[in-house]
Formats: C-alpha cells, sequence, structure tokens
C-alpha cells in the first residue's frame, strides 16, 4: 500500500493539528505548509490561510472524508452573494486602497499566527527540502505579536467592521444601521461607530437588538463604561498644586480658566492665586487682571524661566494657582516649547488640555499630537452651546482615553461650567440627535 496526499486548508495552523490525528492518526505526517489567500469579493479582501500538505497511508484512509469546518466556511463564504451597487462598489475601492497600504507597510514583515515545528520548503534553489517529521500533538507554541503587527491587525479589523455595516450588513438588523449612520452625521470616525454597533450587537439577543429602544440604552451603557472623568480638582490644603490650562486659540482658555478658579475662590473658599504666561496676544493680561480684580486673588506674568520660580515661591502658601497660557497653532513648535520648559520648572500638578466641542474631529487631532509634548493629563471641552453635533468630541475622549475635567457653555463667570460625568456627556449625544429631530 502506498501513502495519499491531502492538502487541507486553515486560519491557524494549531486548528488542523487535532483534526488531522483525529482522522487519521499517528502515522499522518506533514509534508509542508504554505501560505494562501482565498477568494474574497471580487478577489479583494481575500483572508489568508494556510494550506497543509499531508501524507496518509492508504490503509488509514476513511471511506468518506467529511469536510472539516474550515472548509465548510470557506464554501459557505464563496457562495455569498456579489455586490453589485454602485455606492457599495465606491466604498469597497476606498478599503481596497486602505488594505493596500498596510500591506506595503507590512511589505517586508509578513504576518505570522505563531512559531511553528513544521517543516517549511526549501526557498533557494538547488536546496533539498527538509526532512519529514510527525505534526506535533501539543498546541502550537504563539509567538509574541510585534506592536506594528498587532496595529495593522487591528486597522483591518476595523475596517472590516466598517465594510460589514456599509456594505454587506449581514448577521446586523437592519433597524440598526440608522444608529449607525446617525452616529457618523454626529462626526464620530467610521471605526468607532462600527466597532460601538458591533459590539452592543455581540451582547444582545437578535429580539433586543432590533428595539430601537433597547438598543440605545445598550449603547449609552456601552459609552459610558468607555468613557473616563476627573471627579474635579482635589485640593490638598497646604500643598500648592498649579493647574496649567493650555491649547489652541480662541477656544475660551481664559474664561474657562475665570469660572472654575472663581468657583473654588468664592464657593469652596479655597487660596486661589492666576498666572499667565501670555505675553502674546494683545489685551490677554488685561482680561485676566479683570477677572483677578473681581474674584478678589492676585495675579502674576510669567515670560521666562526666572520669573517661573519667583512665582512659584511666592504663590508657596496658596492651595490652587491656575496658569493661563498663550493660545497657539499646534504646529507651532517654538511656542510650545517655550511653555515646556516653564512647565518642568513649575510641575504643574494637572495640565488641562482645552478644546472647542464644536471642532471637527481632525482638527482635534491635530491640537492633542501638537501638545503632546506638554503631557496632558486631562481634557476640557467648551463652546457646548455652540453645536448639537457631539460625535467629534466623544471620538476624541475615547481615542487618546484622556480623562475628561470639566465642560463649559456661555460667557458668565464664574457659572456656565459643569463638572464632566460620564453619563452626561453621552446625554450630549443622545440629546444631540434628538434636538436635530
Amino acid at each position: 500500500m502506498g501513502n495519499k496526499f491531502l492538502k487541507i486548508r486553515c486560519k491557524h495552523l494549531s486548528e488542523v493539528a487535532n483534526k488531522i490525528h483525529e482522522l487519521f492518526g499517528p502515522q499522518a505526517i506533514v509534508v509542508g505548509t504554505q501560505e494562501v489567500y482565498e477568494k474574497g469579493i471580487r478577489g479583494w479582501f481575500g483572508q489568508k490561510t494556510y494550506e497543509v500538505t499531508v501524507s496518509i497511508p492508504e490503509t488509514n484512509l476513511p471511506e468518506e472524508r467529511k469536510k472539516s469546518i474550515v472548509e465548510k466556511k470557506y464554501l459557505e463564504h464563496s457562495a455569498s452573494p456579489v455586490i453589485e451597487d454602485e455606492t457599495k462598489k465606491k466604498k469597497i475601492e476606498e478599503f481596497e486602497r486602505i488594505i493596500r497600504e498596510t500591506q506595503q507597510r507590512l511589505k517586508h514583515k509578513p504576518i505570522t499566527e505563531g512559531e511553528s515545528t513544521i517543516p517549511q520548503k526549501a526557498k533557494v534553489s538547488g536546496e533539498t527540502e527538509t526532512p519529514v517529521v510527525p505534526f506535533p500533538k501539543e498546541k502550537l507554541r504563539e509567538a509574541p505579536p510585534r506592536e506594528d503587527v498587532v496595529k495593522a491587525l487591528r486597522e483591518i479589523r476595523e475596517l472590516l467592521q466598517v465594510m460589514s455595516v456599509e456594505t454587506a450588513p449581514t448577521g446586523i438588523p437592519n433597524e440598526i444601521i440608522p444608529f449607525y449612520k446617525d452616529l457618523v452625521q454626529q462626526g464620530m470616525s467610521k471605526r468607532l461607530s462600527a466597532d460601538l454597533i458591533h459590539t452592543v450587537i455581540q451582547n444582545m439577543s437578535p429580539e433586543h437588538a432590533r428595539d430601537p429602544k433597547i438598543f440605545i440604552e445598550r449603547l449609552a451603557l456601552e459609552l459610558r463604561k468607555r468613557i473616563i472623568t476627573t471627579n474635579g480638582i482635589p485640593v490638598c490644603s497646604g500643598v500648592p498644586r498649579w493647574i496649567v490650562f493650555c491649547g489652541p486659540t480662541g477656544v475660551g482658555k481664559t474664561t474657562s480658566l475665570a469660572k472654575i478658579s472663581a468657583h473654588f475662590a468664592i464657593h469652596e473658599k479655597v487660596r486661589v492665586a492666576l498666572a499667565s504666561t501670555d505675553t502674546y496676544r494683545v489685551g490677554a493680561t488685561e482680561q485676566l487682571k479683570i477677572y483677578a480684580q473681581i474674584i478678589g486673588v492676585p495675579l502674576k506674568i510669567i515670560d521666562d524661566k526666572k520669573t517661573a520660580w519667583e512665582t512659584m515661591q511666592e504663590y508657596s502658601k496658596y492651595d490652587l494657582i491656575f496658569l493661563d497660557t498663550a493660545g497657539n497653532s499646534p504646529f507651532n513648535t517654538r511656542q510650545v516649547k517655550e511653555l515646556r520648559e516653564i512647565l518642568q520648572i513649575i510641575k504643574p500638578y494637572e495640565t488641562m488640555l482645552v478644546l472647542g466641542a464644536h471642532t471637527p474631529l481632525e482638527d482635534l487631532r491635530y491640537s492633542v499630537a501638537g501638545f503632546s509634548s506638554l503631557n496632558p493629563t486631562s481634557l476640557v471641552f467648551t463652546k457646548l452651546d455652540e453645536t448639537r453635533r457631539f460625535g467629534s468630541m466623544i471620538s476624541l475622549i475615547l481615542e487618546t482615553g484622556l480623562p475628561v475635567g470639566y465642560l463649559t457653555h456661555g460667557q458668565n463667570v464664574p457659572d456656565d461650567f459643569t463638572l464632566a460625568t460620564p453619563g452626561g456627556i453621552v446625554e450630549l449625544l443622545i440629546e444631540g440627535k434628538r434636538n436635530r429631530g
């Protein structure tokens, strides 16, 4: 009796190990493996699989070999209908472009599922093949994933989630699609919107997923779980804590600082002092002086490292010192560097990055990147009264992972601000939908 050769495909090499021994016994040996790509939609988005060639004695062959789970899934996938809609074609082309870019970055870094003891075919011309050894019974040891590979896989997974919602919503109730579209219309990124939709649906029964009221409750719950807040600024009597307000121009840093500092000075009876490094903007110092006089607190101007040190000594008996900084473009690296040198001296307890809630997501990302060298510890969002779309704000909160300290609205000092809470931020998203009809 001779040997027969069979080819088996699987997504993970560990899937096929036990199956081979179960079907064909310990006499089965692996001749070789290679990476192949299954056909996807119109030849694109094909998934990488492993094709394992197994040598099996004829006496061990079952009379009628059943298809493996991997083969069944492959056949089901191949039988899925082809998308012909023009709008969906354009979206698929966009995903193709992004995935090609990702694959290009990984061109010299092939993605592996783990380390394997299975012999590979010879790659060099004239080199003999490696000896054939039995397939190991124990589970294959997985190699620690590289950071770049993990990031690329995460990007592809997110893109496929978006595609599953926008182009082929199989398994996603039609009643849920409008919620995804509304999240995107509110300014939330497509990736985050799709991820939220998939996460919520996975934890719901099909009946509940089709109920809009239940779905929006679960969506709000999932968002509240992901949002972090600071619960305000803690005060320790006798320990001076510097609170820095930084951010781009025109977001209302000075007004927000005045509101919060006035609250602590007037309502909390905390020893408060003000300082400012804003010597660039005309009238900025005068505006803060007026606020300081109304609140009844001292104000110092810091224009270099020497005056920063002197102000620290003078304010050593105050509990909270609020430092206003010049609003500048996140691309102005020189000005950000000068501010960083001053912060290295005063060693702030908290650095709040102040951003406008009405700002588009891409601009918010630029601001975070531009001020990242200042090591912001929390976020403050202003101008909530100037928008009804809060998706970009929530997207940034979840992308950065930074906690939110305060939310401000209006110009009244010391009013028109509130302590941020996860529930309050999520309600803004839900109310924004309602207010827009």
